[in-house]
């Protein structure tokens, strides 16, 4: 008689696939022992329903990634279709930008040759009002000048015909000058040299050392700075300012003129002043008097030509002095502007460019 009985082991193991599943297998190992010794043994694999389970859920995975790599691929090909299309609307935009750029610049050019037949016609000007208009004029002043010392008899009443004929002669021969000025301020222009404003200021001081010595004038000149320039034009700048100075004085008390001179940020700039030319710092130049002052209302009036505030009598000039100010110191990139209250004086500020 044999006597057998069984003896029955089990291991759960995970088994690791190609794509990274995890599939579970059980492992049944039966060995039958006949009075002590293994008559046999055999292996069973379990949880086949587990490892159905498993592969179903692995290829509802694949087909959800299947499905998002398709949903990808469409996003994909939608964002590619917006992007062609907007890179071809800025295509548009772009080529529909450079013809108006092209036009713009096409007018530019043609601005451009009208303003140098204009800049040329204007000294086409001033070559006739310094020849052929001067001319004419010097010889009435001439005529005059005879008529006066050859007839003796003439009447009183003739005289002063005779005098108010030179008098007009002479303000027509100043406004020509003047005029002269101006067109020459607006079409030359050299900005590349170094130039020292205390030395135009020197020059302008000894230029007016008549009229500072008659007036018992008192000048104070702080140290002033190198600029890139014009001479000739920044000549004529300060050597108006400081006439000016001198001219619209108070009767009563001698004139008072300080020049001061300090370095500003363009970010410390007034709200009100735009210069002709952008720069990280500016010199401010501040021309002060002690004079007769005028309304700050007709501030910008003051600059204009031919624009004046008192009588052709009370002071004698054309109105075109603070105009070739004006156009100086725009030509330097810069700009002027003037506080003042009547009967208390005025201070021109000039912003030049560092």
């Amino acid at each position: 008689m044999i006597n057998l009985h069984n003896h029955v082991e089990e291991v759960a193991l995970t088994l690791l696939t190609r794509t990274g599943g995890r599939i579970p297998i059980l492992l049944n190992a039966v060995r039958q022992f006949n009075d002590g010794l293994i008559c046999c043994a055999y292996l069973s694999v379990g949880h086949r329903h587990a490892y159905e389970a498993e592969l179903i859920q692995a290829r509802k995975a694949a087909e959800q990634a299947r499905l998002a790599v398709e949903e990808s691929e469409a996003r994909y090909r939608t964002l590619s279709a917006e992007l062609e299309h907007l890179v071809q609307e800025r295509t548009h935009e772009l080529e529909a930008a450079n013809e108006e750029y092209a036009a713009i610049n096409e007018e530019l050019t043609e601005s451009n040759q009208l303003l140098n037949r204009s800049n040329d016609d204007l000294q086409k000007f001033a070559y006739v009002a310094s020849h052929d208009l001067q001319e004419p004029l010097r010889k009435i002043q001439q005529f005059g000048d005879l008529l006066r010392t050859n007839y003796t008899g003439t009447s009183d009443d003739e005289l002063f015909f005779l005098e108010r004929m030179q008098s007009a002669a002479n303000r027509m021969s100043t406004l020509i000058r003047d005029l002269l000025d101006y067109s020459r301020v607006s079409t030359q222009r050299d900005r590349n040299s170094p130039t020292s404003l205390q030395e135009i200021v020197d020059r302008a001081l000894m230029t007016l050392e008549l009229v500072i010595t008659e007036t018992r004038a008192e000048i104070r000149v702080e140290d002033l700075p190198t600029i890139l320039g014009d001479a000739l034009q920044l000549d004529q700048l300060f050597q108006n300012l400081l006439s000016n100075a001198l001219k619209y004085r108070r009767p009563d008390i001698p004139p008072r003129i300080q020049i001061l001179s300090q370095l500003v940020a363009a970010t410390e700039l007034p709200t009100t002043i735009h210069p002709a030319r952008s720069s990280s710092a500016y010199y401010r130049i501040d021309v002060v008097d002690n004079g007769i002052g005028f309304d700050e209302k007709y501030l910008d009036r003051i600059f204009q030509v031919f624009q004046r505030l008192y009588g052709k009598k009370e002071y004698l000039g054309t109105g075109i002095g603070l105009a070739i100010c004006e156009k100086v110191v725009a030509n330097h990139g810069g700009v002027i502007t003037a506080n003042s209250q009547p009967g208390q004086g005025a201070t021109f500020h000039i912003y030049l460019p560092q």
